[in-house]
């Protein structure tokens, strides 16, 4: 198994990795460090020795205090004065939600969605043609005419769609407004 793309605070993971060309039995060790771009101290990971292969268990105290959010796994390999980094990839860290108090788990695309649409109920609420601007939760964007933010509104709508669509594949069902027929 490889080292998996996303893990969630609070939660145990386990993985192995298998390295022919650093093996455990030739004195090779895996290491691990898990990096936010900002604010989150590094996580230094060890991984132990399994028969042929490494292997990395990690106890959900240690993933408690994780930050959600972007961040690196960078996986390298030591062997007394040697050191080889193997590479680095992308890692979500994903909400602890037995511990949440609240969550919005609608995407950044779904976010803006609902943000342009309520720009487009205020400029209608306060009969406006043309908007100079609005401000919603502490984020302001200016428009020229309300053409715009309708443009704004497709967009989103598409992506958010799009989104939607690669969801209900990836569970197994089909995209929305679509209906497959097998004879």
């Amino acid at each position: 198994m490889d080292e998996p793309t996303t893990l969630r605070a609070g939660d145990s993971a386990s993985w192995t990795t298998s390295l022919p060309d650093t093996p455990p039995d030739e004195g090779w060790s895996v290491k691990y460090r898990l990096i936010w771009p900002t604010g989150s101290s590094p996580v230094d990971i060890s991984a132990t020795v399994e028969g042929d292969h490494f292997r990395v268990d990690l106890a959900a105290a240690m993933t408690a205090a994780w930050a959600a959010g972007a961040a690196t796994l960078v996986k390298w390999v030591e062997r007394g004065l040697l050191k080889t980094t193997l590479g680095s990839q992308p890692l979500t860290i994903l909400p602890d939600l037995t511990q949440a108090t609240s969550h919005d788990a609608r995407s950044p695309n779904e976010k803006a969605l609902a943000d342009a649409e309520a720009a487009l109920a205020e400029c209608l609420a306060q009969g406006q043609l043309h908007v100079a601007g609005y401000t919603i939760a502490g984020r302001t964007m200016t428009f020229r005419s309300v053409q715009e933010i309708t443009d704004l509104i497709n967009h989103y709508k598409r992506l958010v769609t799009a989104e939607r669509a690669r969801a209900a594949l990836l569970a197994g069902g089909s995209p929305p407004g679509r209906v497959f027929y097998r004879g």
